[in-house]
Order: structure tokens, then sequence, then C-alpha cells
């Protein structure tokens, strides 16, 4: 069974909320492949190299050399996972065909865009249906505390 976990996120923005998961991810002795379409790659790598002193992991982008010492793989190929990640992190409306080889699956998305907002709600349509795969959904409060919505 795949645990899907919604993060709907508010002010603090994509970084501030996926940062903190891939942190606690590593910690948790987990690898975590980051599935983003093209133009957003630049941007999360760059945020993983500079968002904070401490925010730093090894980590690569599709085709590079260095999977052997990543514990975090952004890709724009949800078929190309070099470090063998089971925690799938899915970014900027992207629509996996299927996370069935990850053992938890992060959907984060931008709660003030309407867009990202019909995103989530198709894809969670989408995963519902499977019995394979359990839900849950946590917002994001105006002052930053997470809240879990729905189990």
């Amino acid at each position: 069974m795949t645990r899907i976990d919604f993060y709907q996120f508010g002010a603090t923005g994509l970084n501030n909320t996926l940062i903190p998961l891939l942190k606690k991810t590593v910690m948790s002795g987990n690898k975590a492949l980051i599935f983003c379409p093209r133009p957003a790659v630049s941007a999360v790598d760059n945020a993983i190299w500079s968002h904070d002193v401490d925010s730093w992991l090894p980590h690569g982008v599709d085709e590079a050399p260095g999977a052997q010492y990543a514990v975090a793989w952004i890709s724009t190929d949800l078929c190309s996972n070099p470090i063998g990640a089971k925690f799938l992190f899915v970014l900027h409306g992207s629509f996996p065909l299927s996370i069935s080889d990850f053992d938890r699956c992060f959907y984060l998305f931008d709660g003030k865009s309407e867009t990202q907002l019909a995103q989530a709600r198709l894809q969670w349509k989408e995963w519902d249906k499977s019995k394979k795969n359990s839900l849950g959904y946590f917002t994001q409060q105006n002052d930053g505390v997470w809240k879990k919505v729905l189990a």
C-alpha cells in the first residue's frame, strides 16, 4: 500500500514545504525522488543547494552522474529512479501514471493557485480509486502550522 499525503501550502511557498519534508525523509533513512516538469527542475535544484545552511542534501538531476552518493534525485521522467528511492515528491501539477513502486508519496501544491488546486483534485480522485492507496490531506494555516484535514 502506498501512503499518499497532499500538502496544500500557503504563504511559506514550495521551498519551505519541500525542504523540511526532504530532510525528514532522509533522517528516517529513506531516499526521495522529486518528480517535476522540466522548467521547475533548476529552481528545485537551486533550492536544495541554497535554501539554508542546513538544507543541502546530496542530490542529482535527471541524467547527471553521482547517483551512488545521492539521497534525493530530481527527475522529469518517473521511470528514471537511479537512487532506488521509495519516497516520491510530486511537484508543479505533475501527473505520475503509476506510483506503485513507492511506499510513500507527497503531493505538494500551492493553495493560492486555482490551476494547482484543480490538478490536485483530479489527482486525488484518480489515486482514491485504488484500494492500494491510503490518502491524507494537510493544509497550512496562516501561522505556518500544518493541520491534518483528512486521514
